[in-house]
């Protein structure tokens, strides 16, 4: 008991925690003064071997439960065989890759054929990426440090005991050189072996693990240059164990893993259903600064780009089991359709497992749990809640066969945007036993007239024991109307049909399109010719949604109003030309927000006299009743009137009249029509 308590109370003072299982700041969010430039960030990856998430509790991982309530919590379950059994090969070959067994192809402790040069350690990629950072391996199981990471890391060493693992850990965390360690644990496993997972020796075990990760977080925060770094700190576990000890099957102790991690990424107290073991390695690789190249292939995700799908919104409506007994109590199932989908099951047959009447959706720890040992543990890329069409554990309920399980699962209609192709992905996990069909297709809408397209299936003559069990990817070249139209909108339909066979998990499905590249903005004008004085349409295209327009006169400045384009970015305005604008050719000048102009010429013909007289209008020259016309020889304005109005120019040899006739002559040739573009795009 006194161990327990010095234990609780040393976590909570090296984590900052308020209590026990209270809520801590990573050490990246840590309250420290602010530090110049971006901080260099730091990993550190503990793996507690044979450790079993639901055994574990404050009580027996006060460290472990800080770092949780300080950050992210994911779990998940491992694969069982034909994958790979629950065994530390295999488990930790995948924490340290990346990928699943059906890459780096360790399946057992043995290595006999390992794929490590195709699918190489997360610190080996560091040194192939960043070889001036400093990454280490200390564990106490052998292959950890020998084989599972590969001999460009900087350090791998291996010890006899956990107590000296820990020593070499600290010992590497307190240089100031360190950057990426990765630390195995493994007396925790021999517990396990030796008295089960439920013993209190495993209980202790936990307990002693915990205090030396307590010991390794410790020394991170007391280095000196702990307040420019930003470290994620990572604990995991390879596979856990039966209650009565060993492991290596699938039961839910042995293949319930988990994820803990603290650091900037991580929000304290997040709870996750989607994180995987898988996304360890990439999500490190991301926090150093490396981005996950497709060409690696890697199974695993970054952690915090993860993104929901449809089917993980039916969480809150999952149930428990009807009948099915494999899954005991799990709210873990359910036959509504996420917002949008559809499920036709015009041709399911009555009778077999409510569970898996037609298309329904559930979480692994249901599906995988209904009935061990039928492929159904393998189904890793799977997240969170997944479609699925069990034609097996529908009928072993009733009807035992004869009656064909027939279900379609439809997609909502993605709208498309005029591109001519379309990317479809989606996880398929498809197990075959008896004869069964299970094809995609790709509908449109009714409108376009064209018929459904077949985008891939499944054929009946595969292997159970070699299933499709990956991410499909697609890119589909758009058929066209008879009108030679795109369609409009797309829908994936799932079709599957089978007699007591397998079954067929769909999630993740991802239809998208690469965007359309914008259309140049255009305007023209109503016509090529317009008179002074009446109106003129200026009509545009591929501007801005909403974007605001104003016009002017260019000539004779003088604002002509203003329009918006609408949501398509199109616009048509009236223009009125001014009745002064002298006759000629002019240019319609758009001057956009960008600078950019486009231009439009325009013939504008004077506006025509009306060769009337209005009553009391003065002409030219006449002279009023009673008034002296002036002398000329007397009064120099009598022959110019202007002389009149301006400053005696004589003295400079200015030439008013001169003047006045080159302007109009600039004005009659180069005056011309601006629309200025001020761009204001609404959301």
């Amino acid at each position: 008991m006194k161990k327990h308590s010095m234990a609780v109370a040393a976590a909570a003072l090296l984590l900052g925690a308020t209590g026990v299982g209270g809520a801590v700041a990573s050490p990246a969010q840590a309250d420290t003064p602010a530090a110049e430039g971006a901080k260099t960030p730091k990993t550190l990856v503990v793996g507690i071997d044979g450790a079993s998430f639901d055994i574990m509790s404050p009580e027996s991982t006060p460290t472990v439960t800080a770092i949780r309530n300080g950050g992210l919590t994911g779990t998940s379950n491992l694969p069982g065989n034909p994958m790979a059994p629950t065994v530390s090969g295999p488990g930790w070959s995948t924490i340290a890759t990346g990928t699943w067994p059906t890459k780096h192809n360790v399946v057992n402790n043995n290595f006999t054929n390992p794929q490590y040069d195709k699918f190489p350690d997360y610190l080996t990629r560091v040194e192939q990426n960043l070889p001036d950072r400093s990454t280490n391996v200390v564990g106490t199981w052998g292959p950890i440090s020998t084989t599972i990471f590969g001999a460009a890391v900087d350090s791998r060493a291996q010890f006899a005991n956990d107590t000296l693992t820990t020593q070499a850990a600290v010992e590497t965390l307190a240089a100031p050189a360190t950057d990426d360690l990765f630390v195995h644990l493994d007396e925790v496993d021999g517990a396990g072996h030796g008295s089960g997972a439920t013993s209190q020796a495993y209980r202790e075990a936990l307990l002693k693990a915990d205090g030396q990760i307590a010991q390794m977080v410790e020394t991170i925060k007391s280095r000196a240059s702990y307040h420019s770094e930003d470290w994620m700190i990572v604990i995991t576990s390879d596979h856990g164990h039966k209650p009565t000890g060993g492991h290596g099957d699938s039961t839910k102790l042995e293949r319930k893993t988990f994820v803990a991690a603290q650091g900037s990424h991580f929000a304290p107290g997040t709870e996750r259903h989607d994180v995987k073991i898988s996304d360890i390695a990439p999500s490190v690789l991301s926090h150093i600064g490396i981005a996950n190249d497709p060409a690696w292939e890697l199974d695993g995700s970054v952690i915090h780009d993860i993104q929901p799908d449809d089917f993980d919104s039916l969480r809150p409506l999952l149930q428990p089991a009807v009948q099915e007994q494999g899954p005991e109590n799990l709210l873990g199932w359910t036959n509504t359709a996420p917002e949008g989908w559809s499920i036709d099951n015009s041709k399911m047959p009555s009778g077999g497992a409510p569970e898996f009447s037609g298309w329904t959706f559930m979480t692994d720890d249901f599906f995988s749990n209904v009935e061990l040992g039928q492929y159904r543990e393998n189904n890793v890329h799977s997240r969170n809640v997944f479609a699925v069409a069990d034609s097996d554990e529908w009928a072993d309920v009733s009807p035992k066969g004869g009656n064909t399980f027939d279900s379609t699962l439809k997609s909502p209609a993605y709208e498309l945007n005029g591109s001519e192709k379309l990317d479809i992905s989606f996880v398929s996990d498809y197990a075959v036993d008896d004869p069964q069909k299970a094809i995609v297709w790709v509908a449109f809408d009714e409108a376009s007239g064209i018929a459904p397209h077949e985008l891939v299936t499944y054929q009946p003559e595969g292997s159970r024991l070699n299933p499709v069990n990956r991410v499909e990817r697609f890119t589909l070249d758009l058929p066209r109307g008879e009108n030679g139209e795109l369609p409009q909108t797309a829908s994936l339909h799932f079709e599957y049909a089978a007699t007591n066979a397998a079954f067929w998990v769909i999630d993740q499905v991802r239809v998208s399109q690469a965007d359309v590249p914008a259309a140049p903005a255009e305007f023209a004008l109503s016509g090529t010719t317009v008179e002074a004085g009446k109106p003129l349409t200026a009509t545009g295209t591929g501007f801005a949604a909403h974007e605001e327009l104003a016009f002017e006169l260019r000539s004779a400045p003088q604002a002509l109003g203003t329009t918006n384009a609408d949501e398509a970015g199109a616009f048509s305005h009236e223009l009125t030309i001014p009745a002064t604008t002298p006759a000629g050719e002019h240019t319609v000048v758009a001057v956009r927000a960008d600078g950019t102009e486009l231009s439009q010429p325009v013939s504008v013909t004077a506006a025509p006299s009306t060769g009337g007289e209005n009553p009391g209008e003065e002409k030219p020259g006449e002279e009023k009743p009673g008034e002296e016309k002036p002398d000329a020889e007397k009064d120099p304005a009598a022959k110019d009137p202007a002389a009149s109005e301006q400053p005696d120019l004589a003295a400079t040899g200015g030439s008013i009249a001169g003047i006045a006739i080159a302007a109009t002559a600039i004005l009659g040739a180069g005056a011309y029509l601006v629309v200025r573009s001020r761009r204001r795009v609404t959301e």
